[in-house]
């Protein structure tokens, strides 16, 4: 914890709880914040390197750090026709990834949050990484969501069709 899922399901419930107020939360901006939340995962790939016998985790490391995470989103905001939208959305994944991250206990110092100003690690030291009881609260939570969003939708299509003039 928290794996793949639980930071799906929260940056999607996220988004989905701020659609209800900010029309910017569209689905399409939606996949950016989730798409952003696995970024600093993206070292992960170096698990797939080693299996063709490469070592690239020193090479890679960067990316597990807030500094090489935002690079990776303002390289993949230039993909985009409205850039700067893009990298904010990617960036609002990146955050609710880190956020999540720091309630882990953390086996060594902790994550470095402002690497290269400094190596100090932060971490709430709350959750142990193999607890999984957090992915199915995860994912209740982004069902309950799903479910209010639902009604909230069917309700206002209801009042709409009543308040229309005959």
């Amino acid at each position: 914890m928290p794996d793949w899922i639980v930071h799906l399901a929260v940056a999607w419930s996220v988004c989905r709880i701020l659609s209800f107020r900010y029309p910017q939360f569209n689905p399409a901006n939606t996949v950016l914040v989730m798409v952003g939340s696995i970024f600093p995962d993206a070292i992960k790939i170096s698990i797939l390197a080693e299996l063709v016998g490469y070592d690239v985790w020193d090479y890679i490391y960067v990316f597990h750090l807030p500094l090489g995470t935002f690079l990776l989103a303002g390289i993949a905001a230039l993909l985009f026709r409205e850039k700067k939208s893009a990298f904010l959305f990617l960036s609002m994944g990146i955050v609710t990834h880190y956020l999540l991250d720091l309630l882990l206990i953390q086996v060594g110092y902790g994550m470095a949050l402002f690497y290269p100003l400094s190596w100090t690690g932060f971490t709430l030291n709350l959750v142990p990484n193999d607890d999984y009881y957090i992915t199915i609260v995860a994912l209740f939570i982004a069902l309950i969501v799903y479910l209010v969003s639902k009604w909230v939708k069917k309700r206002s299509l209801t009042i709409n069709t009543l308040q229309k003039p005959k």
